[in-house]
């Protein structure tokens, strides 16, 4: 009888299944290693270890299996196809690592507790080769046996995702993130997609609503924007859920672009509209066929923005001097056109005060554009305020709700 060789931890970085494994070493020493194994196995074994710790994976590979080739004992089979799974994965062999796996499941003298980890480490290799049943089937065996954390649910889930299982994907996603706790990015992207399929547009939007109030990504945007536009919302509105998507730079075309120009045109915020439109050109967004009609939008939009330069002292010295709420907003509505974000605050709060706000046309929209200053400006809390007024006209709900993050 011959004493094995060993493998220690820290040759088994980078191994798929050595986080599972949590193996120190994978063959014992002393007096038990030496009365379970044969000088044959030994021989080989020891010639694999050798030959991984060489970096001589090919021929660590073939040791290994030379070694499972001619174990006799439950002990030797163990160790060998262990060797076996260290030298694969180190070598990207997933079949070899499968057939490791498998065939420890069913060796004999593998611990109860081993095998509930094997069961874990061939989930994610059964999906690296489009076996999602499979792999499904081994993650439940896994969590079967135990309590699961909540990122072995959300592999669950997107194993079952994988193999056309929305349903159970949604049941698993729902355990990796129960009532009154936050779902991770991936939990709620999983939620969107799955929704998005079986056609429940309602959740599909209030998850993508989520994403983007958390995770902002471009992607979300669009998304909340794709359900809005058939509903045909305030033009005010639209224009302050464009304006979210332009200060990200999530504005995805030309149609973004332009309609966002001539909203802010209709409203007056004329060097707005000249900045979104020359972003366009300078990102190269506008094609050949709508390049004449962006042309002259921009041009209009100059033209009027060169104007309203112009008067804007006679507008401000007109809005200190009256209780005109309306004049106020448009002054404020300038100043923000301009990128005066400190003049416009004050117009803004001097149009919404309680002696000037009777006349303001839309107090919705005010708070909106009030709010968005605000929060160029770092004032978050009075921002948070001044949304949550707009928030309370159902035509300016939507908008508020994206610029309030709620």
């Amino acid at each position: 009888m011959t004493k094995l060789a060993t493998v220690l931890s820290r040759a088994t970085r980078g191994l798929l299944v050595a986080g599972v494994l949590g193996v120190a070493t994978l063959a014992s020493q002393g007096a038990y290693a030496q009365a379970q194994t044969s000088a044959e196995f030994s021989e080989k074994y020891n010639a694999g270890v050798t030959a991984y710790k060489g970096h001589d994976l090919p021929k660590a590979l073939a040791a290994a299996k030379e070694a499972h080739g001619v174990a006799k004992s439950g002990f030797e089979k163990t160790a060998a196809l262990k060797l076996l799974l260290v030298v694969a994965g180190a070598s990207g062999k997933v079949q070899d690592q499968q057939e490791a796996l498998e065939q420890l499941l069913t060796t004999e003298g593998v611990s109860a507790a081993e095998k509930v980890q094997f069961h874990k480490a061939l989930a994610p290799i059964y999906a690296a080769t489009n076996h999602y049943d499979k792999a499904v089937s081994e993650m439940k065996s896994f969590l079967t046996a135990g309590a699961g954390s909540t990122a072995d649910w959300e592999l669950l889930a997107q194993l079952q995702y994988g193999a056309h299982d929305c349903k159970g994907a949604l049941e698993s996603v729902e355990k990796a993130a129960p009532a009154g706790k936050e779902a991770s990015e991936s939990v709620l992207k999983l939620r969107y997609t799955c929704y998005t399929q079986d056609k429940d547009s309602a959740k599909a939007v209030s998850t993508a609503e989520e994403l983007l109030r958390r995770f902002p990504k471009k992607e979300w945007y669009q998304a909340v924007l794709a359900d809005l536009l058939p509903k045909k919302p305030d033009d005010l509105a639209l224009l302050g859920v464009y304006r979210y998507g332009y200060e990200r730079d999530f504005l995805a075309d030309e149609g973004d672009y332009t309609k966002m120009a001539d909203l802010a045109l209709s409203e007056g915020t004329t060097a707005e509209a000249q900045h979104v439109l020359e972003k366009a050109f300078s990102k190269k967004v506008v094609g050949a066929k709508g390049k004449d009609k962006a042309e002259a939008l921009l041009k209009q939009a100059k033209d009027r923005a060169a104007d309203d330069a112009k008067n804007v002292a006679q507008l401000d010295a007109e809005s200190k001097a009256g209780k005109n709420g309306e004049t106020d907003v448009k002054l404020g509505l300038r100043y923000f056109s301009m990128g005066q974000n400190d003049k416009a605050a004050e117009a803004f709060a001097r149009g919404l005060s309680a002696d000037h706000v009777a006349k303001v046309r839309r107090p919705d929209e005010a708070n909106l554009v009030y709010g968005i200053v605000l929060t160029k400006l770092h004032k978050k809390a009075e921002a948070d305020k001044a949304f949550a007024a707009a928030k309370a006209d159902p035509r300016m709900a939507a908008a508020a709700k994206i610029w309030a993050g709620n």
